[in-house]
């Protein structure tokens, strides 16, 4: 972990556990409950039409979303083996590879994929967690999708998520993906001196990110190290759901599922997901089972974005000249990332926008919209970018074995002559 990452998490641990913040908490709650009560006064809401901005809610799950290539499934497998039984009691459900026996857990599907558990692991000493359940699905012929469901011992009000923050910040580690900030040697004198606002940004950021630490530090993960995963927190309250009431305004992308009465909110540029649920209840859903159904179409659509970001950064190292074009495992992975996007397919059977809409509402900042007409030049826009770059790599892949083939014929030369030499010294 580099110093200065460290030193921030000291920063604002020591800043949430002080006096002033507690103190400062107290107040802005004060002043939010006062600042809404006015915003309705002056609007003219009547009190059973009041905006409902879904307060008092209970985090019962998180999951998280990691794409791993076949190589990264089996280094999974190999550590869920491995995991020391004092500390987690593991149920796994796919045979260990070994030396003799390598199997190919991802491999070309074209058809329908299905979805299932891939292991269950109970925490035997973890203060929170009580257990973590991975299931998955392929997503297209190069990559599957494993979806890993914390369950907590306890569901997390608005005290114990910030504890739990609090308790496990300190954990993370080089292996893992920290949203940190630069502060000057005077700021880290002062214990009591961060911002409010920024800390509880910190708080809501480091949330999914310690979870994530279970993954990146016990198991593996090909995107966790240098990346947040996409997750999403389970939320459940008392009061029942009423779409009409709850404030989606502020909410850049929000799906309402019609049947079972919940929301899914998210921001469009962010792997971040928030799934509201009122009664108590709580629905069964996981991303899996969409995924086995709609594969590549389903993923590009609702991830396609942040797939994208994650793309351009990999593919710059090579783009700009900084790495050198050699066939490795990395440049492989960036080959099937580039060819899996060419497996997006329209099923007419199937259709994805058709079974959205029956199911599902689907809003942006408050305003009920078309899913297709949103994302209608999406998919296409990905697929050309791929395929461009695509094009793009191979250029330079034939430049670059054009030259190594230069450089091999020059160095075959200057061997000739050099034994040539020696021959003639030598007679």
């Amino acid at each position: 972990m580099q110093k200065g990452a460290r030193k921030w998490i000291e920063y604002y641990w020591n800043y949430v556990n002080s006096d002033k913040y507690k103190e400062e908490k107290i107040k802005r709650k004060a002043e939010y409950e006062k600042a809404t009560h006015d915003s309705d006064k002056e609007e003219n809401i009547q009190e059973e039409e009041q905006a409902d901005y879904y307060e008092d809610s209970i985090v019962t799950h998180l999951s998280i979303c990691d794409v791993l290539s076949n190589d990264g499934v089996t280094k999974v497998l190999k550590k869920l083996y491995s995991l020391p039984k004092k500390k987690f009691k593991v149920h796994n459900h796919y045979k260990k590879p070994s030396i003799f026996h390598k199997y190919d857990y991802v491999h070309l599907q074209y058809s329908e994929s299905g979805y299932g558990c891939f292991a269950e692991i109970e925490l035997l000493e973890d203060k929170y967690i009580k257990s973590i359940k991975a299931i998955w699905a392929q997503i297209n012929s190069y990559f599957a999708l494993i979806e890993y469901c914390f369950t907590f011992k306890k569901p997390l009000d608005e005290d114990s998520y910030n504890q739990f923050v609090y308790d496990n910040i300190r954990n993370l580690t080089s292996k893992d993906y920290i949203i940190w900030h630069r502060i000057s040697k005077e700021e880290g004198k002062r214990k009591d001196d961060m911002d409010y606002g920024l800390a509880e940004q910190m708080t809501e950021e480091s949330f999914p990110l310690i979870c994530q630490h279970y993954i990146t530090s016990f198991l593996y993960s090909e995107q966790g190290k240098n990346n947040p995963l996409i997750n999403m927190e389970y939320r459940i309250r008392k009061a029942p759901i009423d779409i009409d009431r709850l404030y989606l305004k502020g909410i850049v992308i929000a799906y309402y599922n019609k049947k079972s009465n919940y929301v899914i909110c998210s921001d469009y540029d962010k792997p971040n997901y928030c799934m509201l649920t009122g009664n108590n209840r709580f629905p069964q859903f996981n991303i899996c089972e969409y995924i086995a159904t709609y594969r590549n179409e389903f993923f590009y659509c609702f991830f396609g974005y942040r797939e994208l970001k994650l793309f351009e950064r990999e593919f710059s190292k090579f783009s700009t000249g900084r790495k050198s074009i050699a066939y490795n495992r990395e440049f492989k992975k960036l080959l099937n990332k580039l060819q899996s996007v060419s497996e997006v397919e329209s099923r007419k059977e199937k259709d994805i926008y058709t079974a959205f809409n029956e199911a599902w509402d689907f809003y942006s900042f408050g305003k009920k919209q078309d899913l297709k007409k949103y994302h209608e030049n999406d998919i296409a826009k990905y697929k050309k970018i791929y395929e461009n770059n695509f094009s793009y790599l191979k250029v330079l892949s034939e430049i670059n074995y054009t030259k190594n083939n230069q450089r091999l014929m020059i160095l075959t030369v200057i061997i000739s002559i050099v034994a040539i030499f020696i021959s003639i010294l030598t007679a």
